[in-house]
Parts: C-alpha cells; structure tokens; sequence
C-alpha cells in the first residue's frame, strides 16, 4: 500500500514538473513598447524566456527582415526570467494598419503581438523613406537592441579578445622572467 501511494505520489510530481511553465518551450513571450509605429523606424519589442530556450526569432511582414535572438543578448530579469530587447525596422513601402507579430521558437509561433503602423512619419522617417537608402544604414547600432556585428562580419569576439590579451600578458610575463634569470645569472659568473 505504501509503495502504491509512493508511486501515485512520484507520477504526480513529475507530471506537474513537466506541465509546469517554467520548463522548456512555451513560456517565452513577445511585448512591444510603445504606441504606433511609423514607416521606415524601428520599434522596440521585449522578449522574454525561461532557461532552455530554442532558437527565437521574431517575425512579421511589416519588418525588413526577420530577428534573430542569441543566447547571449539575454540578462536576468529580477523575477529570475530572461529577457532581451529587440528592434524590428518597419518597412517604408507598407500599408498603415495593424500586423502581427510572432516570436517563434525552433520555427513555431509561440507568442504573438500587434504592431500598429500609423500613417503619420516625422520628416526624418519621410527623408530615409524617399532616398531609397538601404534598412542596414539605418539600423541605430549604439542601443542594446542593435544588431551583433561581431557575428555577421566574423570579427573577433569578446572571449576571444580577452584569451588574447591574457595570452600576450602571460607571455610577457615569460619573458621577462627569463631575461631577469639570464642577466642575474650572468652577472653571478662575471669575475670582480
């Protein structure tokens, strides 16, 4: 009867321990901030997710191309969640209303959000829109949802530039100890 009772009990605990929403897919969330959007601006959305995610993108046919989340863009939030945020460029040529848009995990629509395009444009939006400039001059690569060029362009990384400079500083450190070792030990034979 014990051992009965044990195993209903374990069966429980891991049926909600899979159920819950905290493990694995199904728990990220897509937020826009802000009101309407204007042609030819970014708007900013939030995203956030549980540990364990797949592979985010977030999506809409209002965006000049779709958004991809690395792992690495992510903070801890004070509730313990991950969370980022990303900037979608809305395209110039498309048609004031409202769109949706999706955050997809591994390719499949877990959270969506409405983006409302406005008719209004400020006369900088109108300026870019009529010049025909590319969506990646535009892109504001100082704020924290700028896009990772690091990534793109296959320059050096963080990582990699420190384990440089660590390695160049130890090297160093070689270095100079077998100079003071020869010229110490040189000076010890030279007769007085």
């Amino acid at each position: 009867m014990i051992l009965a009772r044990t195993a209903v009990a374990a069966t429980a605990a891991a049926t909600l321990a899979l159920s819950s929403p905290g493990s694995g897919s199904g728990d990220s969330t897509l937020e826009h901030e802000g009101g309407g959007a204007q042609r030819g601006r970014e708007t900013v959305f939030t995203v956030t997710t549980g540990e364990g995610h797949g592979s985010l993108t977030v999506e809409s046919e209002a965006f000049a191309k779709k958004l991809t989340l690395r792992a690495k863009r992510f903070r801890t939030g004070k509730d313990g969640e991950l969370y980022t945020r990303v900037a979608g460029m809305v395209l110039c040529d498309v048609e004031p209303g409202t769109y949706p848009v999706e955050l997809k995990e591994d390719d499949e629509t877990v959270d969506t959000a409405e983006l409302v395009v406005t008719s209004d444009m400020d006369p900088g939006n109108r300026d870019f829109c009529a010049s025909h400039a590319g969506y990646d001059a535009a892109v504001d690569r100082t704020s924290e949802t700028a896009p990772d060029e690091d990534e793109a362009d296959g320059g050096v990384g963080l990582g990699e530039l420190a384990a440089v400079i660590a390695g160049t500083a130890a090297l160093s450190a070689v270095l100079a100890s077998a100079a003071t070792y020869l010229v110490t030990r040189r000076r010890r034979r030279e007769p007085k």
